[in-house]
């Protein structure tokens, strides 16, 4: 495994001096996981200097030296020390941290997409919907000020959400022989029935792929 201070080693000033919270800013991790993994003999060739103000040391290491540290191969990773978010980002791809990436991502990902369609702009689709003021679901999004994709992805992993515009949408029907049939759908009809005929709403999600070794 890759030293985690080579995906950096660029950024590291040969000159300069490194602490601690140095280390973890660059490594992007916490500072008390970096000091553990200092004990640990990730990072070789630090040097210890008192501390301003205090009875105490700690340690130090030149720019020189961490370089030096990006070149070796990195003591074993401990899983019964470090956390997966902590064992991820030094590079281990083991089941157990793939599976906290993978959880973490997605989370990531619908807090980005909650904050960018929010309750109230949620209530408005449906209002438009239900109101008979749009053809479709893309058409209301679009008036609310959103993107089809942000409303049908809430409506894939979202049961409550679902239900709602699937009721809301129900307004959306041009009625005939044609309703509830991918026919009626492709003549126009975006009611629940015609849509629910031509596609279910829910896709499946591809899995994310697995880190490369």
């Amino acid at each position: 495994m890759q030293h985690p201070l080579a995906a950096v080693v660029d950024r590291i000033d040969p000159d300069a001096l490194y602490r601690i919270p140095d280390l973890a800013g660059l490594l992007g991790l916490a500072p008390g996981s970096t000091h553990s993994l200092a004990l640990s003999g990730w990072f070789p060739g630090a040097e210890r200097e008192r501390v301003p103000g205090a009875a105490g040391v700690r340690q130090v290491w030149t720019g020189a030296a961490l370089i030096a540290a990006a070149g070796i191969d990195p003591p074993p990773l401990d899983h019964t020390r470090y956390a997966p978010s902590t064992l991820w980002r030094l590079g281990c791809g083991c089941d157990d941290c793939l599976a906290w990436h993978n959880t973490d991502s997605r989370d990531r990902r619908r807090a980005r997409s909650d904050a960018a369609f929010p309750q109230q702009k949620r209530r408005q689709v449906l209002d438009l919907i239900a109101a008979g003021d749009v053809t479709s679901i893309v058409e209301a999004a679009e008036r609310a000020g959103t993107s089809p994709g942000l409303v049908f992805g809430l409506a894939n992993r979202d049961p409550a959400f679902r239900a709602a515009l699937d009721e809301a949408a129900n307004a959306l029907c041009v009625g005939g022989d044609r309703c509830g049939r991918p026919i009626g759908y492709q003549a126009g009809c975006r009611g629940t029935a015609c849509r629910r005929a031509h596609r279910p709403l829910t896709t499946p999600q591809p899995p994310l792929p697995r880190r490369q070794p």
